[in-house]
């Protein structure tokens, strides 16, 4: 029989282990990274809290000399300084000594800080030089000047960098310099808001979310779904068309037909949607792939139903998606997307005419916050006889930080080939 002493060991432990839990994918920052950035709106993964939870815990039990920053900083109470002294009270550890200029473990020798980067002057930077950790906080908001400086300046041996933020533009200088790079040594998350990335949301904050949405949607999507404040100028669709897209419910009616935009570097991701008339009935993504599988999944959602239209990108690899769907007996449109549209007086490519002609007045689609940053972020120009040309998918990956794989599947799903007339469904 287990002694009460030992009872009472196991539920303190248990208590503790609560305590120190911080959002599910934000665990991911105990591991070692040069760069650890998460973006998200209000409430999403619970960034700031989860965040000063992980570093008091690394600062506990270990020696760490922390600088916590912002672009502007006139008072400490501007800062994560109260935050962090409320997150020692919480997780109940001993010892701390909190000032007014800095907070202390003496334990464990860990020293933390909190500075504007903006103020901060030659010998002051000169003296972070030797700390183990720097945080940013609302990095949205932080110049490209601060972040030269920055950078090579917390370069001690396993040092890293930490950033928190809600995006103000589509490339705020910290995405620029993470997001838009292919560095290998980065942890790079986004947040949802929602018990799935926040398991401390509650039935107020869905209220208060809901609110928003039905009162000022494109406010809303920066609030709470991260998107970036200002949408770009040359943005294709206007995130309030999609939110009605996302919340329109439409019986599917009309033929049913596939989009399968095929990845072509390691990091991107294959995609496939099914659409009946102007509903979508699934989407399904997957890492890792060959085209192979990606014709064999295609297939099943087809439910291997010869009446159903396939769509592929096929540029690149994607001509063994085509080949392979073909030998399984599936009727397949391969599209390329550099090639010539329906209306050469109005685009310049098959690429252009998808994003022109989709229907986002009538189409009802997937709300998922992946498929709206793609949608809402990819730009386009004038080329100089006047038609309009989407941006690149190099050219977004570079300023977006991936590729816009869900949307380009979606649209193709939707998209009348030239040669290959087929009905999207009752008007």
């Amino acid at each position: 029989m287990r002694s009460e002493a030992s009872i009472l060991e196991e539920i303190a432990l248990r208590e503790k282990i609560h305590r120190e839990k911080v959002s599910p994918k934000l665990e991911a920052f105990r591991k070692p990274a040069r760069i650890k950035g998460c973006r998200g709106g209000r409430g999403a993964g619970a960034k700031s809290w989860s965040i000063a939870s992980l570093l008091i815990q690394a600062a506990n039990f270990n020696r760490k000399h922390v600088v916590c920053l912002r672009e502007v900083q006139l008072t400490l109470e501007e800062s994560v300084w109260k935050l962090m002294g409320e997150t020692i009270e919480r997780l109940q550890y001993p010892g701390w000594v909190i000032t007014k200029e800095y907070i202390d473990c003496p334990r464990t020798g860990s020293h933390i800080i909190f500075r504007g980067l903006s103020d901060l002057r030659a010998d002051q930077v000169k003296s972070l030089e030797a700390f183990d950790i720097a945080w940013i906080e609302e990095a949205q908001s932080v110049s490209d000047h601060s972040l030269d400086v920055l950078f090579p300046t917390i370069r001690a041996p396993g040092s890293e960098i930490w950033f928190s933020m809600n995006p103000d533009e589509e490339l705020d200088p910290i995405v620029s310099r993470t997001w838009g790079t292919n560095r290998a040594d980065m942890i790079l998350l986004d947040l949802e808001p929602g018990p799935k990335d926040n398991p401390w949301w509650t039935a107020e904050l869905q209220a208060e979310m809901d609110e928003d949405f039905r009162r000022d949607p494109e406010l809303a999507e920066h609030v709470w779904n991260g998107a970036p404040r200002i949408q770009g100028e040359r943005a294709v669709f206007k995130r309030k068309d999609i939110r009605a897209a996302m919340d329109r419910d439409v019986e599917p009616e009309g033929v049913v037909q596939l989009g399968i935009d095929v990845a072509r570097f390691g990091d991107d991701r294959s995609v496939i949607y099914k659409r009946c008339g102007m509903t979508v009935l699934d989407m399904q993504v997957f890492n890792g792939a060959d085209t192979q599988e990606v014709a064999r999944r295609a297939w099943d959602i087809a439910e291997r139903d010869p009446s159903v239209k396939i769509k592929v990108d096929d540029d690149g690899v994607g001509g063994g998606v085509t080949d392979k769907l073909r030998d399984m007996g599936a009727d397949v449109v391969p599209v390329h997307n550099g090639g010539k549209p329906s209306d050469s007086k109005l685009y310049t490519s098959c690429a252009d005419e998808q994003w022109f002609s989709f229907p986002m007045g009538r189409a009802d689609i997937p709300d998922d916050p992946e498929l709206m940053a793609e949608l809402s972020a990819r730009q386009y120009k004038y080329t100089p006889d006047d038609r309009r040309k989407i941006e690149s998918k190099a050219d977004f990956k570079k300023r977006y930080g991936r590729s816009p794989d869900k949307a380009d599947a979606l649209l193709l799903a939707f998209y009348d080939p030239p040669d290959n007339r087929f009905r999207w469904g009752p008007a």
